[in-house]
């Protein structure tokens, strides 16, 4: 296993390193990615989630409205669950990203410093000792912003790996050669 395991790092010295793109990762950065990829890939369970909400909303405010006495405590209840299923379907993803951001900052540091290394097949990012590497070919979605720019490693729906990518911290010529490396690799924006 091990002797595997150092034919891959000698793989990875060996290869050819084209860019790199070192950043902290703001908070700022880090919510802005989540919400990117959950308004993507969450869909369909937000708009079921909104759906069931007003629902739940419209039953409070029946109950709350129509309901004698005592049995408006039961209105009150299902508005207050639908309120909250409406928060939940637009402002889901809050909860898993600071969650997902202090996993970062126990492990990278605090402010979480990314490094990601691009190779002509390949790119790695370090996280703590062991780098992740992940080819070219396993990227089905590249998202571009003004500020950066999101790699996604997985399936139309499901997520593996997002990684952001920092255009304010290359130089012209480096976000060019970014640019690059991923039309040589086959990965267009969307």
């Amino acid at each position: 296993m091990s002797a595997h395991r150092n034919d891959k790092e000698d793989l990875l010295k060996a290869a050819k390193v084209e860019l790199v793109n070192r950043f902290i990762l703001t908070r700022k950065m880090h919510r802005f990615y989540a919400a990117e990829t959950f308004r993507i890939f969450h869909k369909k369970w937000s708009n079921t989630v909104f759906a069931v909400g007003l629902i739940v909303s419209a039953g409070g405010i029946i109950g709350t409205v129509m309901l004698p006495g005592f049995w408006k405590i039961p209105g009150v209840v299902f508005l207050l669950f639908g309120l909250y299923f409406l928060f939940m379907s637009k402002f889901g993803y809050l909860f898993g990203e600071s969650m997902a951001y202090k996993n970062l900052e126990a492990t990278l540091g605090t402010p979480p410093e990314m490094c990601v290394t691009f190779y002509p097949a390949f790119f790695s990012i370090k996280t703590g000792e062991k780098p992740l590497n992940f080819y070219y070919k396993q990227i089905t979605r590249r998202l571009e912003y003004m500020e950066m720019s999101i790699l996604i490693v997985g399936t139309d729906s499901h997520i593996a790996h997002g990684q952001i990518i920092d255009k304010a911290a290359m130089e012209p010529k480096d976000l060019e050669r970014y640019y690059d490396v991923l039309e040589r690799a086959g990965i267009l924006p969307e």
